[in-house]
């Protein structure tokens, strides 16, 4: 099989081969990672998207917002046989939010709304974003309130059955400004949190960029990494276009046994399926 780097650096057919058998390209179905794919990599209507996302066999499609028809969604995605993989849940990338004790209500109002959105959708994962560094005070005080808001959303995860996943975010190329940025930032939150419904979202091109040391941050702390978010750097496009060995990165994920899902969060580099293919190709370590 031709590499992940290989199969990305060129282009290829846009869709099927004349006459291919219908779910013929399900190259995801029994892939050792359940890799979530984003609804804007194709054309069509939301529910004409989900229609492809199960055609190649990926068991979950990335879609943070939540906008549109959420019911013919959930009927489209039931039909096929997929599931949304993480929607937006409580904060921003924008001053304010769980930064600030002023913000909280307005934080954990949001986060009811969008539990409610994503039993809405049969998703199980949502965002949580701590919102830009403030400038009048401490970077202790501000964890510590980032701590204060989320032992309010904790509950509501728990008691939903829904997990928060914390995104760090890099601050280099991206979010200037934003509060959360390393992995050792994300861990000493969630140790003072202390829910099981309150993880990291893992994004491998923010930390990349960030701080690097991918794999060993991965292995160490994979009980409180609860989504894994996937781009290639520089570039934020599908693996094999940048910096990064997916196929150790993705190889590594498997080893711990991990069960979640690991979500395309970038854009392609002009041909859907010899992205689709990239990917599938970073699967193949043996």
């Amino acid at each position: 099989m031709a590499s992940c780097a290989a199969l990305a650096g060129g282009l290829g057919m846009v869709g099927p081969a004349r006459g291919e058998e219908p779910g013929a390209k399900a190259l995801f179905a029994n892939a050792p990672l359940s890799i979530a794919v984003p609804l804007h990599w194709f054309s069509g209507s939301d529910e004409e998207k989900i229609a492809q996302v199960a055609e190649w066999g990926f068991p979950a499609y990335e879609w943070l917002g939540t906008e549109g028809d959420l019911d013919a969604l959930r009927r489209k995605a039931d039909e096929v046989g997929v599931k949304p993989s993480c929607i937006v849940g409580a904060g921003s990338i924008a001053p304010g939010g769980m930064v600030n004790p002023d913000n909280h209500d307005a934080v954990v109002g949001q986060f009811e709304r969008q539990v409610a959105a994503a039993q809405q959708l049969d998703c199980t994962r949502l965002v949580g974003l701590t919102g830009n560094a403030r400038d009048d005070a401490s970077y202790d005080e501000q964890m510590g309130y980032v701590v204060q808001c989320l032992k309010r959303l904790a509950p509501i995860a728990e008691a939903n059955g829904v997990t928060l996943v914390l995104e760090a975010l890099n601050v280099l190329v991206d979010h200037k400004g934003f509060f959360l940025t390393r992995t050792d930032q994300t861990m000493a939150i969630l140790e003072e949190v202390d829910s099981p419904n309150v993880k990291m979202l893992y994004d491998i091109y923010h930390q990349q960029i960030t701080e690097g040391n991918i794999i060993r941050n991965i292995t160490q702390h994979i009980d409180r990494i609860g989504h894994f978010h996937v781009a290639d750097n520089p570039g934020r496009q599908e693996p094999g276009t940048g910096e990064l060995n997916y196929t150790n990165i993705f190889k590594a994920i498997h080893k711990t046994g991990y069960k979640g899902y690991v979500a395309l969060e970038c854009g392609n580099s002009g041909n859907v399926e010899r992205a689709i293919r990239a990917v599938h190709a970073c699967l193949d370590w043996e």
